[in-house]
């Protein structure tokens, strides 16, 4: 089946649909963040020491929910906050709602949790984003670049923007990228397929 490529405001309409026809905007959350969590686990059957870095938008949430249904199958899994600023709505409801066995850990730990991890995923940004990355996080990118990790994005590699206008300096490196209901006119860019490595369509329908 053909996947659909919308813009940012395409897939904020969608939402706003689906919202307004009963499939809540916090259910859509919870089918992003679970799905990429059970591809996950198929692809890896093991338990993965896996470092999620959050920023505070609704891509964080995303991040949040993995990292919920990871935990619940027996994952190490370690929050890591980007940003300091106060979350949205729904990815606070998702902080709240982590199990107590999830550590959260501050950008200043990196360089001692990176090598005892094995996957690292991005919820800072998502699609939304505009302008340069701050460079605590170009840095944070470029340290987990080097690692010996499996790389994964939740719906685009932080610093891309959406409609594909923009592609930072030092955006995310992922080897997967999971997007969100549709693909977005920066997946189809050569530039962006290279950050994004492996592009897998995730559905937030019921």
């Amino acid at each position: 089946m053909h996947t659909p490529v919308w813009t940012v405001t395409q897939m904020k309409a969608w939402e706003d649909e689906q919202n307004k026809a009963g499939l809540s905007y916090a259910r859509m959350m919870e089918h992003a963040g679970s799905r990429a969590a059970e591809d996950l686990m198929r692809r890896f059957p093991s338990p993965q020491h896996t470092l999620v870095l959050c920023g505070k938008g609704n891509n964080a949430g995303d991040g949040l929910v993995l990292a919920r249904r990871l935990v619940r199958q027996h994952w190490p899994v370690t929050i890591m906050w980007l940003q300091e600023q106060q979350l949205s709505v729904l990815a606070a409801a998702n902080r709240t709602s982590l199990p107590a066995k999830v550590e959260c850990a501050d950008i200043a730990q990196l360089d001692i949790l990176l090598p005892s991890m094995q996957l690292v995923v991005d919820a800072v940004y998502g699609t939304g984003f505009h302008g340069e990355l701050p460079q605590i996080v170009r840095q944070c990118f470029a340290t987990v670049a080097q690692a010996d990790v499996f790389r994964v994005a939740l719906d685009m590699p932080s610093g891309v923007a959406g409609d594909g206008n923009m592609v930072a300096s030092g955006s995310f490196q992922a080897q997967l990228t999971y997007a969100f209901q549709a693909l977005k006119p920066a997946h189809c860019l050569a530039q962006v397929q290279q950050l994004c490595g492996e592009v897998l369509c995730i559905d937030l329908q019921d």
